[in-house]
């Protein structure tokens, strides 16, 4: 078994590139989307947290024809937590991302991608104000494809992490969710 996956992947590495972005070529990614199934974990407290809308832009950088890095900022809109009487928390992700293409030869789903996020998660609340909020890691893991030439579509899990320091403790947040993002690529 383990040798026919190898074949598979060893064949589909091969015939790529022939297929890929030229190397050195550039995307700009403008998308927006929900966050859908959100969890808040504070101190081993779970909540759900309501769907939000996001809005953000990406870069990538064809280093191979078909490895692309950048850079990336989305915004997610506050959102209410349940059990935490009214709390209302939105993030502003900053990070790097990877993907590696596979065309797929078809007209329509031109091609589909791993994606990975790693960046900086900055925390905003409605809260009093005796309680300050730590920013912390921010990470995504996700499948992308793009429709049509210039049409993005992504489903990404993300997990957010940072601390709320308030009196008479400090507690941790976790905050998870699955990201539908649609959007549209210009290419340079």
């Amino acid at each position: 078994m383990r040798k026919v996956v190898l074949a598979v992947l060893l064949a589909v590495a091969l015939v790529a590139p022939v297929f890929a972005a030229d190397e050195g070529a550039m995307e700009l990614d403008i998308k927006a989307g929900f966050n859908v199934m959100g969890n808040g974990d504070i101190d081993g407290h779970d909540a759900d947290v309501d769907p939000a809308f996001t809005a953000g832009v990406d870069f990538f950088y064809y280093v191979m024809p078909q490895l692309a890095i950048g850079a990336g900022v989305q915004y997610v809109f506050n959102s209410e937590m349940d059990k935490s009487d009214g709390l209302k928390i939105g993030w502003t992700n900053i990070y790097t991302q990877a993907k590696y293409v596979f065309e797929t030869g078809n007209d329509v789903f031109n091609n589909i991608y791993p994606l990975v996020h790693l960046g900086y998660g900055i925390l905003r609340t409605d809260a009093d104000e005796d309680i300050v909020d730590s920013n912390g890691l921010y990470w995504g893991i996700g499948v992308g494809t793009t429709i049509k030439e210039n049409f993005v579509f992504e489903l990404l899990y993300s997990n957010s992490n940072a601390t709320f320091i308030g009196e008479p403790s400090t507690y941790d947040f976790k905050y998870s969710a699955l990201q539908l993002k649609v959007g549209y690529k210009f290419t340079f």
